[in-house]
């Protein structure tokens, strides 16, 4: 059991959460009354797909590099997302 805990990234549990949150609302709004709504939980759907590619290409990092190495690249990633958010903020504030 130790050892299943041990080779998860962020992606990886980022991933898994928005697969599940993406396949509940897409079912909510699928079952709904109006045609508007099942086609926003078929986009939702089809939006999941790049999401499961980051996952697979996660695990294969992960097989190949490692967990720890994988993790630092992750990080770093996240890091400079929201230093370009912030940047992105300070201009509008700017402007």
């Amino acid at each position: 059991m130790k050892k299943q805990f041990q080779n998860w990234t962020l992606f990886f549990i980022v991933g898994i959460i928005a697969i599940i949150a993406g396949l509940i609302s897409s079912m909510i709004l699928m079952n709904g009354s109006s045609a508007p709504d099942g086609l926003f939980g078929m986009y939702i759907l089809f939006s999941l797909i790049p999401i499961l590619l980051v996952i697979i290409i996660d695990r294969i990092l992960v097989w190949k590099f490692g967990n720890k190495n994988v993790n630092k690249v992750q990080f770093s990633i996240l890091l400079l997302i929201v230093l370009l958010w912030l940047v992105r903020f300070v201009v509008n504030l700017i402007m």
